[in-house]
C-alpha cells in the first residue's frame, strides 16, 4: 500500500520510540526512513527488520566503540541507527579520502541516510561499500547504487567502509513523494508504534482520552 512521505516519517519516528530507543535517535531513524522511501529505497521495511532483531535488547549494548577509524560493536552487532548517529558527531575528524570502517553491522543501507547528512555538512560526496554494493552519495542528496543491488537489502555485513570524495559522480536525481510499503513491514511498525500508547483506564474514558 502506498504512504507518503510523511505518513513514513511519522510512523517509523513512533515505532522506534516505542521499541524503546531515546526520541532523538527515533527521530532521526524517521527522517532516515522517509530519506530511504524518497529514493525508493525499502527504509521501513529495513527499519522494521532491524526493530524486531534487537527486540527486548538493551540499546546502550548497541552503542558503537570507536577505534583509530574503526567503529566496533560492544556486542555482537552494531545498532546501524547508534552507528550514524556516531559517523555525524564525528565526521568532521576524517580527511577528505580516509576510510572509515563499521565492523558487523546490521542492515547496513540503513547507514546511508547519516552519510547523507555527513556529505551536506563537509560539502563532499560521501560513499558507503560492502561485499558487492557501492552507495554514492552527493551533497544535495542524490543517490547513485553500483554494482549487485539485491545486496542493498543485506541483513548483515561484516564491514562496511565509508570514506568522502571529492570527485564528482555522474548523478540521475530521483524523489518520489510516496512509496509503497509492504504490509508485514507497515504493521511490524504499528505494533512497535502502539507500545507508546497508555492502556485505557475508566477515568481516561471519562475524560474523552483518545
Amino acid at each position: 500500500m502506498p504512504y507518503s512521505l510523511n505518513e513514513i516519517e511519522a510512523m517509523c519516528k513512533r515505532a522506534t520510540r516505542g521499541a524503546g530507543l531515546p526520541w532523538g535517535i527515533a527521530e532521526e531513524a524517521g527522517k532516515a526512513s522517509r530519506w530511504l522511501a524518497s529514493h525508493n529505497l525499502p527504509g521501513p521495511e529495513m527499519l522494521s527488520k532491524l526493530l524486531a532483531l534487537h527486540q527486548g535488547t538493551v540499546y546502550q549494548d548497541f552503542t558503537p566503540v570507536f577505534e583509530g577509524t574503526e567503529f566496533r560493536p560492544t556486542s555482537d552487532t552494531l545498532c546501524p541507527l547508534m552507528a550514524g548517529a556516531a559517523l555525524i558527531d564525528r565526521i568532521s575528524e576524517f580527511p577528505d579520502g580516509q576510510h572509515i570502517e563499521f565492523k558487523s553491522i546490521a542492515y547496513p543501507i540503513l547507514l546511508a541516510p547519516y552519510a547523507a547528512f555527513c556529505a551536506r555538512k563537509i560539502g563532499l560526496q560521501f560513499e558507503l561499500s560492502w561485499a558487492g554494493v557501492r552507495v554514492i552519495i552527493s551533497p544535495e542528496g542524490h543517490l547513485k547504487i553500483e554494482g549487485n543491488t539485491a545486496l542493498i537489502t543485506s541483513p548483515h555485513s561484516t564491514s562496511v567502509v565509508g570514506r568522502s570524495s571529492s570527485t564528482n559522480t555522474d548523478f540521475l536525481p530521483q524523489k518520489i513523494s510516496s512509496r509503497d510499503v509492504d504490509t508485514e513491514g507497515w504493521n511490524s511498525l504499528a505494533g512497535f508504534s502502539s507500545r507508546m500508547y497508555a492502556p485505557a483506564t475508566e477515568a481516561s474514558r471519562k475524560l474523552g482520552a483518545g
